[in-house]
């Protein structure tokens, strides 16, 4: 497997390398996941979608989406370590060891950009939503998950 630039390890806390970063990554889903499948469903994500998940992570939304979008849709799944994504078997599903910082995206592509707890963890996080937006389909929808710190 290919190691992970140490600029990226540098930026990333979490590195999904870490012996025990699936169970990490699963406690993460159980309390997220509920939340970001209302929000996809109010979205309206249904069979036939283009959808890009970057950060995908343990794979549990890019799972859904896969599900979600059916054999007519397509999912693009990306990490700069996608080991975790790289498990899933979905003929629909395409995995890029990807990083949203130093690598483009294709423009005007996607019918749905989601990201979960990623732009956090960049200091250049307007790279990255500059990134991100640019990838949506005109129409699309951009579903952007992060913590607010703010009290």
């Amino acid at each position: 497997m290919e190691s992970i630039p140490s600029a990226v390890k540098s930026q990333y806390r979490f590195d999904n390398s870490w012996v025990q970063a699936r169970e990490r990554l699963a406690s993460i889903g159980v309390g997220n996941d509920p939340g970001t499948i209302r929000h996809l469903e109010a979205l309206g994500v249904g069979e036939g979608w283009r959808c890009l998940e970057v950060g995908g992570g343990g794979g549990s939304i890019t799972e859904w989406l896969c599900r979600r979008v059916g054999s007519s849709g397509h999912v693009v799944a990306t990490d700069v370590n996608p080991r975790f994504l790289e498990a899933l078997d979905f003929p629909n599903l395409e995995v890029r060891r990807h990083n949203i910082v130093a690598d483009e995206l294709e423009r005007d592509a996607f019918d749905l950009v989601h990201t979960r707890a990623v732009l956090v963890h960049l200091a250049e996080r307007d790279i990255a939503l500059d990134r991100l937006v640019a990838a949506l389909k005109p129409g699309g929808w951009l579903l952007v998950e992060e913590t607010d710190s703010i009290s």
